[in-house]
């Protein structure tokens, strides 16, 4: 319940309300060549919400925010290794 009540998760449960039927708009015969982009759409939104699953609660002893500001090159460069992640999964479709 705590989970619902977060902005991000209702943001992206927002987007991807948008986005899914987009998607299978972009499947049928006349919008095929929208696609591709749709669905890389998807998949970054999916990656970042994932991402923020994982900061969220697999991270939840370290304060990412706090951590940044503090200005740890250690962590930021692990959030860069996240991002680069994500990017390549939108670059390999």
């Amino acid at each position: 319940m705590k989970l619902l009540m977060n902005n991000a998760f209702r943001t992206f449960t927002i987007i991807l309300l948008i986005l899914i039927p987009l998607v299978l708009i972009s499947l049928t015969e006349e919008y095929i060549r929208f696609s591709v982009f749709t669905i890389g759409l998807m998949k970054a939104v999916t990656s970042i919400f994932l991402f923020w699953l994982f900061d969220k609660y697999a991270l939840s002893e370290v304060d990412t925010i706090k951590e940044l500001k503090k200005g740890n090159i250690a962590y930021a460069i692990f959030l860069l290794a996240i991002a680069l992640i994500v990017s390549s999964a939108i670059v390999s479709f």
